[in-house]
């Protein structure tokens, strides 16, 4: 697995060994918008650090987005959830590994 400091566009093609498309697929721009640019309510709050360059560019494509309520904090979260349930069973299996376990 490569580790990067931050994602920036070239360095997530080069890990993915992809080359932008031109055309974008319609079909994975909308499945795309209903799974990460839902405005929602984050509700309580707790700071986590993350590089600057990727608030920085979160920033940016929240604004580019122009959906109204969406924000950075709800954008994050939809991709982590995303991403705890697409991935359920590895993490409930690496952390039944360690000595503290946390099931999902």
């Amino acid at each position: 697995m490569v580790h990067t400091k931050f994602c920036d566009l070239r360095t997530c093609n080069k890990m993915k060994g992809a080359e932008p498309t031109i055309a974008p697929d319609n079909r994975k721009v909308r499945a795309y918008s209903d799974n990460y640019l839902a405005p929602s309510n984050v509700g309580a709050r707790k700071g986590i650090f993350v590089p600057r360059e990727l608030v920085n560019k979160l920033s940016k494509l929240v604004s580019l987005y122009d959906v109204e309520g969406l924000t950075i904090g709800a954008y994050v979260t939809n991709i982590l959830v995303r991403h705890l349930v697409e991935n359920r069973d590895v993490i409930n299996e690496l952390s039944s590994l360690g000595e503290k376990t946390v099931e999902l």
